[in-house]
């Protein structure tokens, strides 16, 4: 069984572990390994304490799923879609969970929990972006997102394609079974 709850700053260390491992299982096949092996707890912690400690400010926020142990083992992160040039409101930021976890409906819990709080803010559409060659691809199609764009991004000097999913209701994620 698992929670899904509102993120804590006190989580970022948490956040920041389970966002750098994801990164490194998810994108191995993707970034090149020497940037993976790179990536430092460290810094992602002080970049997910920075946003937890400004999300009076900026209306974005992150929910965080804990196993029986209360540990955390996926988060994701959503708010308003940052490039104003889609007809989507809300967007789905980041979502991350660690690969042992993975299949297990957590997914679905943190994105009817994003799309949730996006509609509490009356954002009642979403985006999301992710790389073309993730495996996640599937999982937005499986949840109902319709491919609406892609774009060339470069990660570790690797260029990338990443495609944009959307929903233009997201009452369909809110109402579904996890």
């Amino acid at each position: 069984m698992f929670i899904v709850r509102e993120a804590k700053i006190a989580d970022a260390p948490a956040i920041a572990r389970v966002n750098v491992d994801t990164w490194r299982t998810a994108y191995r096949k993707i970034v090149p390994a020497d940037y993976l092996a790179q990536l430092s707890y460290e810094k992602r912690e002080r970049g997910w304490q920075e946003t937890l400690a400004n999300v009076k400010n900026t209306g974005d926020f992150i929910c965080v799923a804990e196993n029986d142990s209360g540990q955390i083992v996926g988060f994701a992160a959503g708010g308003g879609e940052r490039s104003g040039k889609y007809v989507y409101q809300g967007e789905l930021f980041a979502i991350y969970i660690w690969e042992e976890y993975q299949r297990q409906g957590i997914g679905r819990q943190l994105v009817r929990s994003v799309a949730t709080k996006l509609a509490e803010l009356s954002l009642n559409s979403m985006l999301v972006w992710v790389l073309g060659d993730n495996s996640a691809c599937r999982f937005y199609e499986f949840l109902g997102g319709k491919k609406v764009d892609e774009q060339q991004t470069s990660r570790a000097g690797v260029a990338l394609k990443e495609i944009a999913y959307g929903w233009t209701d997201i009452a369909v994620l809110i109402d579904t079974p996890a």
